[in-house]
């Protein structure tokens, strides 16, 4: 009877360890915040995001802006990816070269890390920066831009007014300092300050009429971070990962950790147990799941997948869809 017991107690322990590391969101999420979807592992609230890593847990403050510490989210990826707002550096001078202003940035990525899809880019006639980052890689890099008067060229960071470089995956706190040669005083008429900032890759265009002078008023960029779950293999976590039903695991390639996909045929949140579900290829808009039937009145769905019927020559084929 005590041996019984026994096997009844641990089979407890393990259902209540398997839901502890599965843990999932409450019903009750928010799912939006502003115009930015909210999807688990990423929360507003205790219960509603994945509990072994707090960088998940997001604030949807009064004026209804999803942040990631005090950085502005722009979108969520499923897929490992985090799309945030980051402010820029710069540095600025009078016409005698006396230093008006001055503001280098230090940002925290928490326990994600920076993606190798964004670029430090440093605007300005006779500047320079430099780009410190630490964590699981620690990088030192920067850019200098020359020239004495407004650039013809426009659209290319080429290093006449606009200089970039790119930027290596893996740091979790960025450091950006700008500079100046001479304190922009032979420039000082059409380019008073030095920018640096990092950027997505193809998401800034040099305009040199507009961006010497003052950034086009603009201060915040956007950056791409790598995220995952925890810092085990798919191997190593089992069947304990949180992946859902249909989905599958996957070792991060940008990181340590793991993501989760739904399977082919599926389309959803692959963190939550039932967040894959059969996607209806025969009516879906959708240009990734959608057939490729000829004929789209031969088009029939099935669960992960769809077939064609060959009807009209008077037989009765179906064919499996090999995507």
């Amino acid at each position: 009877m005590k041996a019984q017991e026994g096997v009844f107690l641990v089979a407890i322990f393990y259902l209540a360890y398997t839901q502890l590391v599965k843990a999932q969101p409450r019903n009750d999420c928010q799912t939006k915040c502003g115009n930015v979807s909210v999807e688990y592992p990423f929360g507003t609230s205790p219960g509603c995001f994945y509990p072994e890593d707090n960088s998940f847990n997001l604030t949807c403050n009064e004026k209804e802006k999803l942040l990631f510490g005090h950085k502005p989210v722009i979108n969520i990826s499923l897929s490992g990816q985090l799309r945030v707002l980051l402010v820029r550096s710069k540095v600025c001078y009078d016409s005698q070269g006396k230093k008006t202003g001055y503001r280098a940035r230090r940002t925290s990525l928490a326990s994600f890390t920076l993606s190798e899809h964004n670029k430090f880019t440093v605007v300005g006639c006779n500047s320079y920066a430099f780009l410190r980052t630490s964590g699981a890689e620690n990088y030192s890099t920067g850019c200098m831009s020359m020239c004495d008067s407004v650039p013809s060229k426009k659209g290319s960071c080429s290093g006449e007014g606009c200089c970039q470089t790119p930027v290596p995956r893996g740091s979790s706190f960025v450091r950006v300092k700008p500079h100046s040669f001479d304190n922009h005083t032979a420039v000082h008429q059409f380019n008073p300050c030095t920018y640096a900032f990092l950027t997505e890759n193809d998401k800034f265009n040099f305009s040199s009429s507009d961006d010497l002078k003052n950034l086009r008023n603009v201060r915040r960029f956007p950056v791409l971070v790598d995220w995952s779950i925890g810092s085990q293999t798919c191997e190593q976590v089992g069947n304990t990962s949180i992946c859902g039903g249909n989905s599958t695991c996957f070792d991060s390639t940008t990181r340590t950790g793991y993501i989760c996909r739904c399977n082919e045929g599926f389309d959803g949140n692959p963190y939550l147990p039932a967040g894959c579900q059969d996607v209806n290829e025969c009516t879906t808009s959708s240009t990734i799941h959608r057939h490729n039937c000829s004929d789209p009145n031969t088009c029939r769905n099935k669960v992960g997948g769809f077939y064609f019927s060959l009807t009209d020559s008077g037989l009765d084929v179906s064919q499996i869809n090999s995507l």
